[in-house]
């Protein structure tokens, strides 16, 4: 069923009253088929109804939602959004990385009420002490079974189409995290070039794990379905990051057809799933999986490719993909049936701004392609320092426009130019949105190379921090991920260093660990032709990321001069190291430790 109005909650509205009992979510409870909640759209109207009622009076201001994951979650956002309010999704208030964040944007976006599950009603008073004085009067809405037993009538919808519906929190993986001001059309339209990228299957099935208040999780995982009108399995993020076998699993139970997914998770379902699971799965169902939201690395997509090819993946069923909040989430994607493509570059012009193929014996690259453009958005590539557009194969900042650009940051108007930048010595017009992102066109597919502000000039050349990373990376079995970034002492040239954390703690020996920062430099310095300074070796979450999962590699090299970095202590007796280069293909999943929040930058 296409969509029948110009707002979420009219397309709700209407399946409630013409398929009241079509499936629209199940949530899985504990990660597991086992204890499965139903949500159908007649349910659906019901709970954003309730919740509406409750905020009868906030239209226009904003209303922060940090409920958990979940079936609440779902009837919050639409219900927030029919009381007329400016929803700001945020990760609840759970664990230290968790609270500064939300501290962060309750500070930034001062809200009249927040939204929360019924298990941080406890917490109220202690969370209080710690808001800042523009929220001391902030009142709480806290949603569990008994809440969503009152009834209440649908509200009248009002066009919204061009009113703030959303503040969409950016993943923070350069600066403070800022508040994105999505519309009601902005949505729509990137959620009607999304359905028109994929295509209308009939029996489309979707599931999501991905933390609904990043962008990918809450446009791919609940505002795309609803859009489209196909049911949504939905697990949480910390069910995933226990044991990433759960996702496999459901798409196996379910018939899953479409899911999305960054790259560091296809890495930890290599790592973590054994030969005895992967003999329990069936994924041939699975048309369509998404994944983007962080550098998308040719290693890990054929790892993946190759560690489930046994059971029915399909590596043609991949889609890489960019995006980001301030374009509300898809820029660009895989169109057809074709194995994903990469270009095998040469190094040397790579590192002077020049897409040049590789020949010979020369160092090379591979870099993954992103696609075309979504329908309605236009992508070129732009010299970040004169603003002229780049010729084809050129490496510059990435530019959008389309309706599904955003209006701009919440209360941050010295920045306005992001999102209405011009440029020099063209025949076109209008504005455009300045990504951030450095990459170049091919054939008119997008090939995303890394952050402009992250680019390392090291002796005339530029360095990309997750070329070096994945040599880093590719130096020992051991280590799971890491950062790569510059340091210049007074005086001095710029300094290489990289940090690294291992995939489990454990007990190493000096020994050990020498081993493997010699192996980290050796690698580094033959792919690269630079020698690290300094190579720190941490145990898992050891490096800040994102939401999203991706590697702030601001905040690691602010912790490392500052000297904050935490250290694997070495053993005094004998650890276990695996053979370096050596890939794990068993045991349980070891990322259990990974920040996440509980990519699009």
């Amino acid at each position: 069923m296409r969509d029948s109005g110009n707002s979420f909650l009219e397309i709700i509205q209407s399946r409630s009253e013409h398929q009241g009992a079509a499936l629209a979510f199940r949530f899985l409870t504990d990660g597991t088929s086992g204890e499965a909640v139903d949500l159908t759209y007649r349910d659906l109207a019901g709970r954003i109804a309730a919740v509406a009622a409750e905020l009868d009076g906030v239209a226009g201001q904003r209303v922060l939602l940090a409920a958990d994951p979940g079936l609440d979650y779902v009837a919050a956002l639409f219900g927030g959004m029919a009381a007329g309010a400016t929803v700001v999704p945020a990760c609840p208030p759970t664990g230290r990385t968790a609270m500064a964040r939300f501290l962060a944007i309750l500070a930034d976006c001062a809200p009249t009420m927040i939204i929360g599950s019924r298990r941080l009603a406890a917490e109220r008073e202690k969370l209080a002490c710690r808001f800042p004085e523009s929220a001391c009067r902030v009142r709480w809405l806290f949603l569990d079974d008994d809440f969503f037993e009152r009834s209440a009538s649908f509200p009248d919808l009002p066009s919204r189409e061009h009113e703030l519906a959303l503040l969409q929190y950016s993943s923070g993986s350069t600066g403070d995290p800022k508040g994105v001001m999505l519309s009601q059309r902005n949505l729509m339209s990137n959620c009607r070039a999304m359905q028109e990228h994929m295509g209308i299957v009939p029996g489309r099935i979707g599931c999501t794990w991905l933390p609904p208040y990043h962008d990918m999780g809450l446009m791919g995982g609940i505002m795309v379905p609803v859009y489209g009108g196909w049911p949504a399995v939905i697990l949480s993020p910390a069910h995933f990051v226990q044991r990433p076998y759960r996702w496999l699993k459901v798409i196996t139970e379910y018939g899953v057809t479409i899911s999305q997914v960054p790259n560091f998770a296809l890495d930890m379902c290599v790592e973590s799933v054994s030969d005895e699971e992967i003999a329990e799965l069936e994924l041939s169902t699975l048309r369509q999986l998404y994944c983007g939201a962080e550098p998308l690395l040719k290693p890990t997509l054929d790892r993946f490719r190759d560690r489930f090819a046994a059971c029915g993946y399909r590596e043609s069923s991949l889609i890489p993909c960019y995006g980001l909040a301030e374009a509300t989430l898809m820029v660009s994607g895989k169109t057809g049936a074709a194995p994903p493509r990469s270009v095998r570059l040469d190094k040397a012009a790579l590192e002077r701004g020049s897409a040049r193929p590789a020949a010979g014996a020369a160092p090379a690259t591979d870099v993954m392609s992103c696609g075309i453009a979504a329908p309605g958005a236009e992508v070129f590539i732009v010299d970040p320092e004169s603003l002229r557009p780049a010729q084809e194969g050129a490496v510059g900042e990435i530019w959008v426009t389309g309706p599904s650009v955003a209006a701009g940051y919440f209360g941050k108007t010295g920045l306005s130019g992001t999102f209405s930048a011009q440029t020099r010595g063209a025949d076109r017009g209008g504005r455009y949105l300045r990504t951030g992102d450095l990459g170049f066109l091919l054939a008119g597919e997008l090939f995303v190379t890394g952050r402009l502000k992250d680019v390392m000039v090291i002796n005339g050349r530029n360095l990309y921090p997750h070329d070096v990373e994945v040599s880093a990376l590719a130096a020992h079995a051991g280590l799971r991920r890491a950062a790569a970034f510059c340091v210049q002492p007074d005086g001095e040239a710029e300094r290489l260093v990289v940090v690294a954390e291992f995939r489990r703690a454990g007990s190493r020996t000096e020994a050990d660990l020498a081993e493997v920062r010699d192996a980290v430099v050796a690698r580094v310095t033959a792919e690269h032709s630079v020698r690290p300074t300094a190579v720190h070796l941490g145990p898992p979450g050891t490096i800040p990321t994102t939401t999203s999962g991706k590697v702030r590699h601001a905040a690691t090299r602010q912790a490392f001069e500052r000297g904050e970095l935490r250290p694997l202590a070495a053993a005094r007796h004998p650890g276990t190291l695996s053979t370096p280069g050596t890939p794990g293909k068993t045991g349980r999943n070891d990322r259990a430790g990974q920040t996440m929040g509980v990519n699009s930058r």
